[in-house]
């Protein structure tokens, strides 16, 4: 299935994010990555939202956003440690 406008645009921006999600994120004391990693996923559903995107994609194309952020901080923690 190929992608709407809106999906590709808002996927263009959000992937060109994530590397500098993760090195917020991970620079954050521990206690607060759980948190910022929520407001992450509520931003970037407003921002698929605002893009277009109907919500059931925004939300499927959030959750694998999502699943890449969190992986990209745990590299990112392993080499602040």
């Amino acid at each position: 299935m190929a992608l709407s406008s809106e999906e590709d645009k808002f996927l263009e921006a959000a992937v060109a994010a994530i590397s500098r999600i993760a090195g917020l994120v991970a620079a954050m004391p521990s206690d607060d990555r759980a948190g910022a990693l929520l407001a992450a996923e509520r931003r970037l559903l407003q921002a698929a939202r605002d893009y277009g995107c109907t919500e059931a994609s925004a939300r499927k194309w959030v959750s694998a956003i999502m699943r890449d952020l969190g992986a990209r901080v745990k590299v990112v923690e392993a080499l602040l440690d």
